[in-house]
């Protein structure tokens, strides 16, 4: 699980990269000038490591689930004789480190194929969206401001250190839009997948080291059952939690969604602000 999840944001992280590399070339008052050409980089670098997010959590989900069921589920990148080698492979050239290994036997088949296709024109106008929010929207309303501040001079150093202060807010915001469409990529795959898997019971959320108080709350609930009430994740800008399918009770969850169910318990109840009062204050 550990290899997932590092993996996955290791995928945003290039995205982040990528991206980082194209506002670093664009001059904060030039910016405005340069939106059609920075849409288009902020599109195909989500576009790219959205795609390997899904591959990413196909290769994760139907090892999982050979694990647990020992049955090999149908669908994109399966291969005719399947067996857990060739899944640990498969899984192992998704993240780019050797996690595992299993024998070379043939497994039994579930050929449904649970998996959704990508919606590309689905994910294109969430792009669009958040590029339209987080950037576009924002640069307007900078240009307005810099047109009130009348004629400063363009080296002075108060007006250089407001154009930096913008350049780094709009680089945060908008790289936590985009990594969080990256990672939707892969949830979004399991997600869906689970939901129409027959031999899926559900899942639990799997968090990073330190989450926020909405996703320590969210894996605080423990192993979430499939139903049309659990059809959305709710994930966030910057989140890095992801959907572990479940295929067994006898599924065992992580010590860190012990710790906040642990914690839900002793906060003994109240609302979302008072929740989140309390687990940062513990």
């Amino acid at each position: 699980m550990a290899a997932y999840q590092l993996a996955q944001e290791a995928l945003a992280g290039e995205f982040a990269a990528r991206w980082a590399e194209a506002l670093a070339a664009v001059e904060a008052r030039d910016i405005a000038g340069s939106l059609s050409e920075l849409e288009a980089e902020y599109a195909a670098a989500i576009r790219e490591s959205a795609a390997a997010s899904r591959a990413l959590s196909v290769a994760f989900y139907r090892l999982i689930r050979a694990l647990e069921t020992g049955r090999v589920i149908g669908g994109p990148g399966y291969r005719p004789g399947a067996s857990l080698g060739s899944l640990w492979a498969d899984f192992n050239r998704a993240t780019g480190k050797r996690t595992g290994s299993g024998p070379s036997t043939p497994l039994p088949v579930d050929t449904r194929n649970p998996f959704p296709a990508a919606v590309l024109e689905r994910e294109a106008e969430r792009v669009a969206e958040a590029f339209r929010r987080q950037v576009a929207d924002r640069v307007k309303q900078h240009e307005r401001e810099r047109a009130g501040r009348g004629s400063a001079v363009l080296d002075d150093a108060e007006l250089i250190a407001w154009e930096r202060e913008f350049l780094d807010s709009l680089k945060t915001g908008s790289t936590g839009a985009g990594g969080m469409l990256v990672q939707d990529g892969g949830r979004d795959m399991i997600h869906t997948a689970l939901q129409d898997d027959p031999g899926a019971i559900g899942y639990y959320r799997a968090t990073d080291s330190s989450p926020c108080y909405f996703c320590a709350l969210m894996a605080a609930r423990g192993a979430v059952y499939k139903s049309k009430r659990t059809a959305a994740f709710g994930a966030h800008p910057h989140c890095h939690c992801q959907a572990v399918p479940i295929f067994s009770r006898r599924y065992q969850l992580p010590s860190e969604n012990e710790k906040f169910a642990r914690m839900w318990r002793e906060f003994g109840g109240g609302s979302l602000a008072d929740w989140r009062a309390y687990y940062r204050k513990t």
